[in-house]
């Protein structure tokens, strides 16, 4: 019988919670519920109706459930990237733009006159 090592795949996130969610998912839902769980109450309370007050916090949890389901489940998937991940290299992008030249002497047109 033939014994192949088979490779492993380490651009994929491991699905380790309940073999569908990762752990980097599982922050970024506790952390969501964390902060729904804050500020639905008190928008609630803020209308005195129960019908009106729970259709307005469910409204304002729309950003927050958006935000959640991006960052924590979309992929790029030409990049084989998560959207966390790709958004935080768009971000460090800009930093790394600037004038690049060979050699120690910069030249004569960016030498201001003095």
């Amino acid at each position: 019988m033939r014994k192949e090592t088979v490779p492993i795949d380490m651009s994929s996130e491991q699905k380790t919670i309940l073999g569908f969610i990762s752990i980097r998912q599982l922050i970024y839902l506790i952390i969501g519920g964390a902060i729904l769980y804050t500020y639905i109450p008190i928008v609630f309370n803020i209308f005195p109706h129960f019908i009106v007050g729970g259709i307005a916090a469910l409204i304002s949890a729309i950003p927050t459930l958006v935000f959640i389901f991006i960052f924590g489940f979309w992929k790029k998937t030409k990049l084989h990237l998560n959207f966390d991940h790709y958004f935080l290299i768009k971000l460090n992008y800009g930093k790394q733009i600037g004038i690049w030249r060979k050699g120690s002497r910069s030249k004569n047109w960016k030498v201001t006159n003095k």
